[in-house]
């Protein structure tokens, strides 16, 4: 694999190349909704140390975006290990208020002078034993590790990032702590008084001397976390100097050895040419440490290419499982990520674009059954051979890693073979049928049952869609349109009146199979959506009567229209209707039911004047444009915003009706004062016809701001009225328009 060859761009290093690499410039907002188009769970078969790892397309590390624990890694561990060597001598809470909080800073130059010169320890610390031989060393400890650490972690702030200057440690403080290794014989103390050395050296202007301080004394050193955090320093000169190969050689050693520095390694990791990497393979003692490196290259690359290497050089290998997992991740999201309209085109379009590399070699390591976690080697060539139209060698592999999974203990394991076997089972269906049913049933309730309960670790919900898309086409197929929407909802289904009839009667059929049973028990529409839906579109188009039976059958019947729908505005504002206190509250049923007692009295003769007036302003405020939005709002018609499916534009951007009750009013009228009201409100809606017709639909432009209306012209008739005044007060649209702006 070459090295110029990436697929992915190597990461930019900060100056200072080890465990803390400069701010994390970002931060990814928790779960990323990975399972967006995935179906297999990395969480679910590697440790939890590689997770950063994991693929997670436009993210620099999966679940974190970039590294925020550089200052806090090994805070618990740190804290632990001081506590379980002091015993009693210091309490827990002081303990971790003097190593992790920064006001402590003020507190631990005074405790060292009490040390130093053998007096009482400073209030609050009265109660500490200076004179313990622990207490004192870990008192020195501290002074000197907070010196270091201003070197170390500075604070840096964004707004200031390009101009900061780091301050080396001093000279003074490498020689006190340097001393203090050598002089110290308590085996804890020595240790740690070592990593400071390390540290000191490799934030120093002598830099250079971290390698020989730490090749003079590494033989002497236990190998825990701190030789680990040691050895990258001396990784992190090697790389300042530009010695590549080396550094990235002792990357990989830390990598492997130390898992709680796996996403630093992985990041700091950074082959400059192709000779760098097969240097860096030259150091390596022997097949485990090559495997590593092609394991920390795999990441940047091409992961399959790093899998055959490995393969080939130590089968058992821990980091192939990572590495596997990106590269199915990778495969299912370019596969899922394709739009299909049949479960033929779907299926076609899988076994086309499949990578058929990566199908064999995954399949060959399967059979073969020689890695360190076979289980998952099956279930992924399981997975790949589903996507390749294979479902019958597909059904082997995943009952070979379901036999496999059965010894490990681990649930999750199990419940993702479930998942792919179902997958695998939606997949292979030619035709939808009772056998197809009932083979589905418990598989799919199953599915449903554990969708959301598993966190992270179940990744779920592009299968859900993807199975329902899939049988609802199969029901398509069959021309039955019913079961379709049920799998399937579309937006288009309800405006057949047909097919709208067709779902009202299986919704109260007093018979159903138990999938029939399974398949509206999830589905998102409801009985009383569909009156909803009726009711509101029978109350668009006049149909009072209708419109009532039907919202009478529905639970949405006492929803509450936050403004009054009767009320006609010189401005039109919503939120300040809905605002305003209202004496007269109505809900969607009760709103129409008074609709349909003003439409009487004006049948009948009765005040036509104020009950038209009345009726236009309810159907005004029933559109978009007025302030009963609530009233349209459902499941079904679902136009929340002003994107208005072109379907929905005669009802919701429409002022027809309105403006016919409106005429009918001013007809009515005994005063000017009442025509010009009439009038204006026409005019409203002859901007709304404006808007529509011009802006909205044909998506142009505002060519004329203040068009000269028919109904503008005919309200001037009206100067004379108060009305006529508190529109140019209110309306700055006909205010501009009499000055001819």
């Amino acid at each position: 694999m070459k090295i110029k060859s990436l697929k992915k761009s190597l990461l930019i290093f900060s100056a200072v190349i080890i465990l803390g690499y400069g701010i994390g410039l970002a931060c990814a907002d928790g779960w990323f909704y990975y399972d967006y188009d995935s179906d297999f769970t990395p969480e679910v078969f590697v440790d939890n140390s590689y997770s950063p790892l994991f693929f997670a397309p436009d993210e620099t590390f999966y679940g974190n975006g970039f590294d925020t624990e550089y200052n806090v890694r090994f805070n618990k561990a740190i804290v632990a290990e001081w506590a379980d060597y002091l015993g009693t001598t210091i309490p827990q809470a002081q303990l971790s208020f003097l190593l992790l909080n920064d006001s402590a800073t003020t507190d631990i130059p005074d405790l060292y002078k009490a040390v130093k010169s053998k007096a009482k320890p400073p209030v609050p610390f009265q109660s500490l034993a200076l004179s313990d031989p622990r207490v004192k060393g870990f008192i020195e400890f501290l002074f000197h590790a907070k010196t270091i650490e201003k070197s170390s972690a500075p604070r840096i702030y964004p707004w200031n990032y390009d101009e900061y200057k780091p301050t080396p440690v001093d000279v003074a403080t490498i020689a006190a702590v340097e001393k203090l290794y050598n002089d110290t014989r308590d085996p804890f103390l020595k240790n740690r008084f070592w990593f400071q050395t390390m540290k000191a050296y490799f934030y120093s202007a002598k830099q250079q001397s971290t390698v020989a301080f730490f090749e003079k004394t590494k033989a002497l050193q236990p190998v825990n976390a701190l030789y680990y955090r040691g050895l990258s320093y001396v990784a992190g000169v090697h790389y300042r100097a530009k010695d590549y190969a080396k550094a990235n050689y002792l990357y990989s050693i830390v990598f492997d050895k130390f898992p709680t520095l796996r996403q630093v390694s992985a990041y700091n990791f950074h082959p400059q040419e192709d000779a760098d990497f097969e240097a860096s393979l030259s150091l390596a003692a022997d097949n485990k440490e090559k495997a590593t490196l092609w394991a920390l290259l795999g990441y940047y690359g091409d992961e399959l290419a790093a899998i055959k290497e490995i393969y080939t050089l130590d089968p058992g290998n821990q980091h192939l499982a990572y590495l596997l997992t990106r590269a199915i991740n990778k495969q299912e999201v370019k596969l899922n990520g394709q739009p299909f309209t049949s479960s033929a085109e779907y299926k076609q379009m899988a076994r086309d674009n499949v990578n058929e590399d990566l199908l064999q070699q995954v399949s060959k390591m399967a059979t073969a059954g020689n890695t360190a976690r076979p289980e998952l080697w099956s279930a992924a060539a399981g997975y790949l051979n589903s996507f390749a139209g294979k479902y019958q060698l597909a059904a082997q592999y995943l009952d070979k890693a379901e036999a496999q999974a059965q010894t490990d203990g681990e649930p999750d394991v199990r419940r993702q073979i479930r998942l792919l076997k179902i997958i695998n089972t939606v997949g292979s269906l030619a035709v939808i049928d009772g056998a197809a049913e009932k083979k589905l049933l418990a598989e799919l309730e199953w599915m449903h049952a554990h969708c959301g309960s598993a966190g992270q670790s179940f990744r779920c919900s592009h299968v859900i869609n993807w199975s329902n898309r899939l049988i609802s086409y199969l029901y398509k197929e069959k021309n039955n349109l019913v079961m379709s929407e049920l799998f399937d909802h579309q937006a288009a289904y309800y405006r057949n009146q047909a097919n709208l009839e067709a779902m009202k009667a299986f919704m109260q059929s007093p018979t159903r199979s138990d999938w029939q049973k399974f398949a509206l028990k999830n589905y998102s529409i409801s009985l009383s959506n569909i009156f909803e839906y009726q009711a509101v579109m029978n109350g668009f188009a006049g149909n009072l009567d209708a419109a009532i039976g039907f919202m009478e059958k529905t639970g949405a019947r006492d929803i509450h229209l936050p403004g009054n729908p009767f009320n006609g505005k010189i401005k039109d504002c919503h939120d300040c209707d809905h605002a305003a206190p209202q004496k007269v509250t109505y809900s969607k049923l009760t709103f129409l039911q008074k609709m349909k007692e003003m439409q009487t009295n004006v049948d009948n003769g009765n005040d036509i004047y104020n009950n038209s007036l009345l009726l236009a302003n309810a159907y005004y405020n029933m559109t978009y444009y007025g302030n009963a939005r609530a009233f349209y709002s459902g499941n079904i018609m679902d136009q929340p915003g002003n994107d208005i499916d072109p379907f929905y534009i005669p009802q919701l951007l429409n002022c027809d009706r309105a403006r016919h009750y409106y005429q009918q009013a001013f007809e009515a009228a005994a005063t000017d004062e009442q025509k010009a009201k009439c009038v204006y409100m026409m005019a409203k809606c002859d901007r709304n016809d404006y808007y529509t017709n011009t802006i909205y639909l044909a998506k142009d432009q505002f060519d004329e701001y203040f068009v000269s209306w028919e109904n503008f012209r005919k309200l001037k008739e009206y100067s004379g009225t108060k009305y006529y005044q508190e529109v140019i007060k209110e309306c700055g649209y006909f205010e501009s328009y009499l000055k001819g702006n």
